[in-house]
């Protein structure tokens, strides 16, 4: 088997621990595809992305126009902020807590013959994780605050932007953090040696799951500033 990858470079942080891995065949098998067509799949996986990020979107939109009053209190100020808010803070902890497997997943220089990124995996990990977690906690700090406070004056400026700009920080790192993503599809790529081979199916469903996550986070990140903007006016 034939990686375009410079798993011998002892500078990459991860190089000792895929060792080993650098022997398994990637179940997809695009690693042996010419770098050209690695390429094509890294765009097209982009462009899949933005097409089901699109649809679900104009879904979300289609529901919460049914009812604003109602989509606003139990989902945009309450429920949305909260579960988001648990999920990305637990996930940016773990970039800490469990940091190796995070590196393992990180694209090494040359990988698709173009992704050269400067910095390290572990610094990557680390920004990362760091703004998943504080995140994570805008949107807990937001979504506690509109439940406990629901009948109460709403937050001014500055408080009332912690929960749209908290969204929009992770809706980008979201997009941002893709190529990790891409990298365990297209190069058979796993969280540390205990995690074990994964097959198209998993990647296939976690494809799904980011569309939803993607269009969940667009949604709360535009309904919430509406609000915001809408707040401010009246």
């Amino acid at each position: 088997m034939h990686h375009n990858i410079p798993w011998s470079n002892p500078n990459h942080p991860s190089a000792s621990s895929l060792s080993s891995f650098k022997l398994r065949a990637s179940p997809s098998g695009i690693d042996e595809w010419p770098l050209v067509a690695q390429s094509g799949v890294f765009v097209a996986t982009y462009v899949g992305l933005a097409i089901g990020t699109w649809a679900g979107t104009r879904l979300l939109d289609g529901i919460s126009s049914k009812n604003l009053e109602q989509w606003r209190n139990n989902v945009i100020d309450t429920t949305l902020p909260l579960l988001l808010g648990a999920f990305f803070t637990l996930a940016g902890t773990a970039h800490f807590t469990s940091a190796q497997a995070f590196q393992d997943i990180y694209p090494p220089p040359g990988t698709w013959g173009f992704w050269y990124l400067p910095g390290s995996a572990a610094f990557h990990v680390a920004w990362t994780g760091v703004v998943e977690a504080l995140g994570g906690l805008g949107l807990l700090f937001s979504g506690t605050t509109n439940l406990l406070f629901a009948d109460d004056q709403e937050l001014e400026l500055p408080w009332s932007l912690i929960q749209p700009l908290s969204a929009l920080a992770l809706l980008l790192l979201t997009i941002v953090v893709t190529p990790a993503n891409i990298y365990m599809f297209t190069h058979g790529a796993v969280m540390g040696d205990a995690m074990g081979q994964l097959d198209l199916s998993f990647h296939a469903i976690r494809f799904g799951v980011q569309v939803v996550l993607l269009s969940l986070l667009l949604s709360l990140t535009k309904d919430s500033f509406f609000y915001v903007w809408g707040d401010q006016l009246d």
